[in-house]
Order: C-alpha cells, then sequence, then structure tokens
C-alpha cells in the first residue's frame, strides 16, 4: 500500500514538473559590455520595466565584457563557455544589447541560437548589417543626431569658432562616431575648426583647461584611451564636470549630468523598453517575420536648467518639443498656501481699492470747490492787487538784468566755440593716420572762422631749394603748384606782420612773370596776416590770411595776437610728424637688420628677403587691400621666419633630411615669433611670423586654423614662401623653374597642394604671372 502511494506521489511530481515548464519561458539577454556600466544598466532597468511583473519568464543575463575583453581570443572563450553553460538548453527569445553582442549572436546563430528570434537594442550605424535578409531578427537601432546637436548648439552659441570633438579612437563605437564627424558633419561646417580629444583623460584636461576663444565642446563617446585605460560612461560625466567654463553638449542620456548643456538624446532606458516590449509580444504568440525589421528611435531635445542660465540661454530658443530638467519648482510648488491666500486677498484687495479711490474723488471735489471759494475771496482784496503791481515792477527790472545776462552769456558762448575749435586742431596733433595736408586744410579754416577779418588763406611750406602750398582757401592750390616756385621767392616773416600791399612786396622777391602767374592763381587782396615758422635749419611754415579787395575791414591786434599763438599749434603737429617718421625709419632699420639675421643660414638670404617682400606687397595690391596695409605686408613680410633665430644652428644648417624630432623644432618658429614681435607696431608682423605657416584647409600648423580664420597677411606671405622655396635651390633638390613652381601651386604634388591656399590668391599666381616672373628676376638679379 505504501509503495502505490509513493509511486502516485512521485507520478503527480512528474506531470507537475512537465506542466510548469510547458508553462514558463527563458529569455536570455546577452549584454555587450560588464555590470555596473551606466549605459547597458539603464537599458535592462527598461527591459525589466516591461518584464518584471511576468512570472512565467525566466531570464538569463550573460555579459561579453567586451570594452575591457572584446579581442577574438577571448570572444572564443566566451562562446565555449556558453556551449557548456546552456548545452541542451533553449531560449525562446535571445534579447542582444549593443554591437558587439549582436555581432556575436550573428557570427554564431546558426551553431548556438538556430530557431530562436532575436531581438537587439542600442545597435550604432545599423546600415552595416543587411537587416532586411534577416527575418529572425527585430529591434530599435541606436542613432545619435550628431550634426542636428550640432546646428542647435551653434546657433546658440552664434560667436564659435571652435568644436573640441571627445570620442576615443579605440573602440569600435569611437571610430564610427570620429569617422561620421569627419565625412557628414565637418564638410557643412567649413568656417568651424573642429579639435578632435582622443587619446586621454591627460589631453582633454590639457586642452579644455586653457581652451580656445569661442568654443565649445561636443561630447560623443570617450570609453577607453590610448593606454587602453576603460572608462565607464559614468565616470566621464564627473570628470567633464570639471569645466564650468565651457558648454558641452551631448547626444546620450549617458553623460546628461548636471554640467552639461544638453543636446539631441538618445536613451538607453528608452531602447531597452521597446526592446522589452518586442521580447513580450513574441512570447505572446506574434510571429516575428511579421515585424519590421528596424525601429527607429524617437530622439528629444533635453536640457539641463542650470547649465541654460550659466551660459545666459533662454528657453524660447530652444526647440518647442524640448524637455527641461533640474529646473526649480515654481512658487506654486514650493508655498501652496501662500499662493491661495494671494488668489483669496487680491480680489479683496482690488475692490478696497477701488472703495478708496472713489471716497478720494469726493474729497477731491470738495477741495477744489473750496479753493474756487479762496480764490473769488482774494480777487476783492486790494491790498493783494497793490503788491502784485509792486511785484510788476520788479520783473520789469529783472527783465532788464536778463537783457544784459543774455548779452554776456554770447560773449561766452563765442569764447566757448573757440575753444571747442581750438580743441579739434589739438586733438588731431598725434594723429597719424591724418595726412599733412588734411590737417592744415582743417587748421586753416579755423583760423578763417576764428579770426573774422580774414576771407582767404594759405599755408606753405619752404624746404631745400622749393616752394609748394600744403592748403588753401579761396586761392587756387593746384595752380599754385604747378609753378615752379623757389625758396627764395617767399617772404619769411619770422613775427606776425600785417601788409597793406602784399602784390609790390612779391615784386621785390620774385620775377615778374612769377609776379603774374600767382595772381593769375590768387584772389585780389586787399591787407595780409603773414608769418613764417621756422621748423628747422631747412624748413619753414608760411601762413597767411587775406582780406579781400575792397572790403572795410582790418585786422585788429587782437587778431594778430591769437593769429602768433594758435600758430605754434601748426609747428607742434609738423615737428612731432618728422619725429614719428624718424622712428618709423628707425623701426623700419632695425626690421630689416632682424629679417635679415632670421634668414642668416641661408646664403641667398638678401634676395630671398627682397623677393618675398615685393611678391607680398604685389599679391596684396592685386587683391585690392588699402595701401597702408599693402606697405605694411611690404615692410613686416620680411620678418615672417623671425621664429629661426631661436633654432639652433646645427639644425637649420644641417644638409641632410630632418628626423622628425628637427622637423617639430622647425615647427615651433612661429611660436618663438610670437614671443619676439611685442608692440602694436609689429601687429602685422606678428600676424605674417605666426600664421604664415597656417593651411586654407586647416592641415597647417601651429594651430590648424583653417580659411577665414588665418589672417589674410599670413596667407599671402604663405604662399609667397613656398613660391620663393620652390624656386630656390637647397641641399635636398634643385631650383624649380617659374612654370614648374606655378603649376605645382595651382595642380598640386607629393607635398604641395592648391588646397592650401586661398582660391582667390591662386587666381591672382594664374592671372599675374608673366609679372611675378619679371618681379622675381629683378631681386633674383
Amino acid at each position: 500500500m505504501k509503495k502505490n502511494t509513493k509511486a502516485r506521489l512521485l507520478l503527480l511530481l512528474l506531470i507537475l514538473s512537465g506542466i510548469y515548464s510547458l508553462a514558463t519561458t527563458n529569455i536570455l539577454i546577452l549584454n555587450s559590455y560588464n555590470p555596473g556600466l551606466s549605459w547597458s544598466d539603464r537599458e535592462l532597468e527598461g527591459i525589466y520595466s516591461v518584464l518584471k511583473d511576468e512570472e512565467s519568464i525566466n531570464i538569463y543575463v550573460e555579459y561579453l565584457d567586451s570594452k575591457r575583453f572584446g579581442d577574438d581570443k577571448s570572444l572564443n572563450i566566451f562562446k565555449e563557455y556558453f556551449e557548456r553553460k546552456f548545452s541542451n538548453f533553449r531560449f525562446d527569445v535571445v534579447i542582444a544589447l549593443d554591437n558587439n553582442a549582436f555581432d556575436f549572436v550573428l557570427s554564431n546563430y546558426e551553431s548556438l541560437f538556430l530557431g530562436t528570434p532575436i531581438v537587439y537594442a542600442g545597435i550604432n550605424y545599423y546600415q552595416e548589417y543587411d537587416l532586411s535578409s534577416l527575418d529572425f531578427v527585430s529591434g530599435i537601432v541606436e542613432i545619435h543626431d550628431i550634426k542636428e546637436t550640432l546646428e542647435l548648439a551653434l546657433n546658440l552659441h552664434p560667436n564659435t569658432e571652435n568644436v573640441y570633438v571627445i570620442v576615443d579612437n579605440q573602440t569600435k563605437t569611437g571610430k564610427l562616431f570620429k569617422q561620421e564627424v569627419e565625412n557628414d558633419v565637418i564638410p557643412e561646417f567649413e568656417d568651424i575648426n573642429f579639435i578632435f580629444l582622443s587619446d586621454s583623460l591627460d589631453q582633454i584636461k590639457q586642452e579644455l583647461d586653457t581652451p580656445l576663444q569661442n568654443s565649445i565642446v561636443l561630447l560623443l563617446a570617450f570609453s577607453k584611451d590610448i593606454y587602453g585605460n576603460f572608462y565607464d560612461y559614468t565616470e566621464i560625466e564627473v570628470y567633464m564636470g570639471q569645466f564650468e567654463n565651457l558648454p558641452i553638449y551631448v547626444t546620450s542620456r549617458a553623460y546628461m549630468a548636471n554640467n552639461v548643456v544638453g543636446g539631441k538624446i538618445t536613451s538607453a532606458y528608452d531602447q531597452g523598453l521597446k526592446a522589452g516590449e518586442i521580447a513580450k509580444g513574441l512570447l505572446s504568440g506574434v510571429n516575428i517575420k511579421e515585424l519590421p525589421r528596424i525601429y527607429f528611435p524617437d530622439n528629444k531635445y533635453v536640457f539641463n536648467f542650470p547649465q541654460l542660465e550659466r551660459f545666459g540661454i533662454s528657453t524660447k530658443s530652444l526647440p518647442a518639443d524640448s524637455t527641461i530638467e533640474n529646473k526649480p519648482p515654481s512658487f506654486y510648488e514650493n508655498y501652496p498656501v501662500i499662493f491661495w491666500l494671494i488668489m483669496i486677498l487680491v480680489p479683496f484687495s482690488i475692490i478696497f481699492i477701488y472703495v478708496l479711490r472713489e471716497e478720494n474723488l469726493k474729497l477731491h471735489s470738495l477741495l477744489k470747490e473750496l479753493n474756487q471759494v479762496k480764490e473769488e475771496a482774494q480777487s476783492y482784496n486790494e491790498e493783494l492787487t497793490a503788491a502784485n503791481e509792486q511785484l510788476t515792477s520788479y520783473n520789469e527790472e529783472l527783465i532788464s538784468q536778463n537783457e544784459e545776462i543774455q548779452s554776456n552769456y554770447q560773449e561766452i558762448e563765442q569764447l566757448n566755440n573757440k575753444m571747442i575749435n581750438l580743441l579739434e586742431i589739438i586733438s588731431e596733433l598725434g594723429n597719424e593716420e591724418l595726412k599733412e595736408e588734411d590737417f592744415f586744410q582743417k587748421f586753416l579754416n579755423t583760423l578763417i572762422i576764428e579770426i573774422p577779418e580774414a576771407d582767404y588763406g594759405s599755408v606753405s611750406i619752404i624746404e631745400e631749394d622749393s616752394w609748394r602750398f600744403l592748403a588753401a582757401l579761396g586761392h587756387d592750390i593746384n595752380g599754385l603748384n604747378s609753378l615752379n616756385l623757389k625758396k627764395s621767392y617767399a617772404l619769411r616773416v619770422e613775427n606776425a606782420t600785417v601788409f597793406d600791399n602784399i602784390n609790390s612786396v612779391n615784386e621785390e622777391t620774385m620775377p615778374q612773370d612769377v609776379v603774374i602767374l600767382i595772381s593769375k592763381f590768387t584772389k585780389p587782396i586787399k591787407s595780409t596776416l603773414l608769418k613764417a615758422i621756422k621748423i628747422d635749419e631747412n624748413r619753414y611754415l608760411d601762413v597767411s590770411l587775406d582780406i579781400k579787395e575792397g572790403s572795410d575791414e582790418k585786422f585788429s591786434e587782437q587778431s594778430v595776437r591769437f593769429f602768433d599763438s594758435i600758430l605754434n599749434l601748426a609747428k607742434m603737429f609738423f615737428v612731432n610728424r618728422i619725429r614719428t617718421q624718424e622712428v618709423k625709419n628707425a623701426y623700419a632699420t632695425f626690421s630689416s637688420k632682424l629679417s635679415i639675421l632670421a634668414e642668416s643660414h641661408d646664403e641667398n638670404s638678401k634676395k630671398h628677403i627682397y623677393r618675398v617682400s615685393e611678391l607680398s606687397a604685389f599679391f596684396a595690391e592685386k587683391l585690392g587691400l588699402p595701401k597702408e596695409q599693402v606697405e605694411r605686408i611690404r615692410d613686416f613680410s620680411p620678418l615672417h621666419d623671425v621664429g629661426k633665430l631661436f633654432i639652433p644652428a646645427e639644425i637649420l644648417n644641417k644638409p641632410g633630411k630632418l628626423n622628425e624630432k628637427e622637423w617639430e623644432e622647425i615647427k615651433k618658429h612661429p611660436l618663438y615669433a610670437d614671443n619676439l614681435l611685442e608692440g602694436s607696431y609689429f601687429e602685422t608682423a606678428k600676424k605674417i611670423a605666426l600664421y604664415h605657416h597656417e593651411r586654407y584647409d586647416g592641415n597647417g600648423y601651429p594651430f590648424r586654423l583653417r580659411g577665414k580664420q588665418i589672417p589674410i597677411e599670413a596667407q599671402i606671405v604663405g604662399l609667397v614662401d613656398v613660391y620663393d622655396a620652390l624656386r630656390s635651390k637647397r641641399s635636398y633638390k634643385e631650383a624649380f623653374s617659374h612654370r614648374e613652381a606655378v603649376d605645382i601651386l595651382l595642380h598640386g604634388d607629393n607635398r604641395t597642394k592648391p588646397e592650401h591656399f586661398n582660391p582667390k590668391l591662386l587666381e591672382i599666381l594664374k592671372r599675374y604671372e608673366r609679372e611675378i616672373e619679371e618681379l622675381y628676376k629683378k631681386y633674383e638679379e
């Protein structure tokens, strides 16, 4: 009897276990990475949010740990481990999280998972897979909206010139991100300088501690550095928190910490949730062949409110469907009781103020009536009428005094205007950009205004054996300067003197035919106020004011004294201009010596300096630059290699090819020039020396600037320097002909490409190559 009972119980247990095995289903979640990695942990949370309440589902999770052990040997070991662990075991659904797990499943599908529906999530660059031919897969791909995020960032920061792109070059994901930026993003933003930070955290810190001006950061993915160190998303998220002064944009929810502004975000949780929904549908009987091969994520714009405030970004400038996180609670959320008290009390306050206003209007009406009664009483007051008459008398006296004050005010106003005119003249004394003729024309106009008797005037200079006019009012200055006037013709009176008949005085100092010619280009004159100012032993400045013939005016003593005094300003201008020119000449001589010294390692240095100077000025002139800028380029282009003064002579004079270390030292010479050329005078020289090795396509040094980021002076000298180098003989090459050099610049060779140069400059080279060849020959000879 007992044996039968035991047999029945055993049979019942077998039946129950069979029913249980039929009722339960098994899901394998194959994770590309390791436990604790925030991205994949969030994917798992999304899956469990769908499947956690399903008691009939057994979930198995296995980790490839491919970020740290992603080589072929490790994957083969994992395959052996998997085969042994799950031999004779069948899964109803396999969920592959991220590319490495999906690659493993596809590679081993026939041997490990044949007939099992595969659900994937978090797959980057799904175009690499021929998903349309895989009828056993369905899932959601991971798309990072890099271009859209960057476009939004540049709209929010319109002055941006540089974008630091943080992406590793060691993992498959990082390499694909970097490739997408280089191929699809950079060509769309030609005016932006992209700087990749891919090596290590130390490189990131070094660059972002002292970033270039007008920069932002685009953080894509940094999981492994060049030394093999692995980093979790959370580690990078915390590490980037130290760079608070740079706006940081991201495309992944994994990096959305409070120090990040935001971006168009892809979410690991959302992708895991979708994978869980697909798996749940398959377990309920849906055929995977009837499902789409690909589901695309609905990425959202997400932003951190504290960072928006830090960088002054208005929420109105964000896309309409943006999510704002970490926003402080509203007044109602913080103080609901106070909010409702205000809502109740405000209407009562309004009613109270309205009643109070009505009562105030009544009171005002009563006061108005009282004032009217008072005015009527005052109208009958005889004493007040008499007092009013006395006040009227006082008022007449005040009017008389006011007229006198008004007259004095007009005199003060005239003196004030005179001071303003003099201050305008004084303010121009140190203006180096103002031409002599323009200054003295303004000076003469002021004299005519401030000396009311004068109608005409002129300013002339007597130097060496010539006499020429700088400015004139009333007289024909072009006609006067067309005459060959000698120094001996001019009247040099060193004290302010009035001449009533200047023509008779001229007849004593000039030949008769010259007197006739001068009278032809001057207005008829009654009287002349004249003074000659001695500048130095060889130069006099002659200033004269004239009263027209037939006028009743004559020069007053006050006008003569004012004339004599103000001429000192003219002398100050001229002396200042001479000294300024002497200083400029000294600087120019110093620059010339410095440039020759910088090229002293080259026996052809002087010829090279003069060729670069003249050819650079030629290009600048043909480019349509202002004359002053052309001359600065002519003067300072010889200093383009002045930084080589700090390069060891054994490197500069080495006869053979430079090794990598020596070449890196040579490439520092623009930076050495930056330290040498200080002060506003050397501003143009500094631009040329610092940037003349930058290339238009961004492949130059030392800063890899591109396009309009390179000063036009440096672009010109950079092209001329390459042309001259091609034409010159070196220890490692023979000199090229003009035709060969032009062909290399226009079409390129193994070292030089036309993309290195501004297309406008290449057009000038092509159009004026004959003139350029002649200029080269002139300074070669």
